[in-house]
């Protein structure tokens, strides 16, 4: 297993214990998920987790990048003196709104990791711009007047030591509203399942459903991890899982002729019995859907291994079809595919759906 880099304690995590409190961080977490799902990006959303929102670009902890967000639903717009206001403490004054949001960043193990590092406000920044006429929906440090970058800079310099503002730090104001926000989830989800499966048909409002209630469940969890699977594990909602709710939740016409030739092999080559059959067709749909269009590290390596075991068991020193479909399995484990996927049916499932594929490229 790999040890995690965002492995040690967590400056608070009260977060996670009041979370019900925060609906509206969750909804547009969710937000910007559906945006990376549209490109089929992996990634592993963390809510409660050094930072309001933290997402990883991959499943992989050595190769993860990351994006930590703050998210804020006050009623006045930030200002410059509202974000760096620092009020006393009982060990001393208190980070800032902003200075908080970098100390889980900078200075960090994984600091050279942080792509983004986002502070998102339902209501808004009052700051000075170069061109005041220009209404953004991101501001960065070059949409800044040198007088207000200056100031944050100084600001920021005297409670934290930093001499330059984080080019990767970014000011958003969010597309989603308080006032409809799980309307609004429920919609991206629909348009994002018409997106990837054209003439599709599904019910986006058990998809949102059961991906906030993982949400809520993952992000109610206050442990530390210092392995990182068991973080993805335990805490994180990945693009597998939401790939995997979708296809429970969506019929394509994509799918039917491809279920048409499991049924038959199911069937009439590996004998399965009814429930046997309902069990397994559901997986192979889960595998089916998710990788329509593009299929994501993680699934190129599993198809990697289960075509590379295909290749290497003559089909022709086999009779039966059922016999060559065992004889693929054992030679696949003998590659290791169960470092990968350790369940005897996810490996079955893996090998038919590589089978089958062949026949509909």
């Amino acid at each position: 297993m790999e040890s995690n880099i965002l492995g040690h304690a967590q400056r608070e995590t009260s977060g996670a214990t009041t979370f019900g409190k925060y609906n509206f961080q969750y909804h547009w977490a969710l937000c910007r998920i559906i945006e990376k799902h549209k490109s089929n990006a992996d990634y592993a959303l963390l809510i409660e987790y050094h930072e309001d929102v933290v997402i990883a670009d991959s499943l992989f902890g050595s190769s993860a990048k990351f994006e930590f967000f703050q998210v804020k639903n006050t009623g006045n717009s930030f200002t410059v003196d509202s974000l760096t206001k620092r009020v006393k403490g009982a060990e001393g004054l208190k980070n800032s709104i902003l200075g908080k949001l970098l100390s889980s960043c900078i200075g960090t193990e994984y600091e050279t990791r942080i792509t983004e590092i986002g502070l998102v406000s339902s209501s808004g920044f009052s700051f000075d711009q170069k061109d005041n006429k220009l209404k953004l929906d991101i501001i960065t440090s070059g949409d800044l007047s040198v007088d207000c970058l200056s100031g944050l800079t100084g600001k920021l310099k005297s409670e934290l030591g930093i001499d330059i503002f984080p080019e990767n730090l970014k000011f958003i104001i969010p597309k989603i509203k308080l006032e409809n926000q799980e309307e609004f989830v429920i919609a991206r989800f629909a348009e994002l399942v018409n997106e990837i499966f054209p003439n599709s048909h599904c019910n986006a409002v058990n998809i949102y459903r059961a991906i906030i209630d993982e949400i809520h469940r993952k992000g109610q969890n206050t442990y530390d991890f210092t392995m990182w699977e068991k973080m993805v594990e335990d805490k994180s909602l990945t693009s597998h899982t939401v790939k995997d709710v979708i296809a429970v939740n969506t019929t394509s016409p994509k799918f039917e002729d491809f279920e048409k030739d499991f049924e038959y092999l199911a069937k009439s080559d590996m004998k399965w019995n009814t429930l046997t059959y309902r069990k397994m067709v559901k997986k192979i749909k889960q595998i089916y859907l998710r990788r329509v269009g593009y299929a994501s590290a993680f699934d190129m390596n599993i198809m990697r291994i289960a075509q590379q075991a295909l290749s290497n068991v003559p089909e022709e020193d086999y009779t039966e079809t059922s016999d060559y479909i065992k004889a693929v399995v054992m030679k696949a484990k003998e590659l290791n595919i169960e470092s990968q996927i350790p369940e005897d049916d996810d490996i079955l499932c893996e090998i038919i759906y590589c089978f089958l594929k062949v026949m509909h490229e």
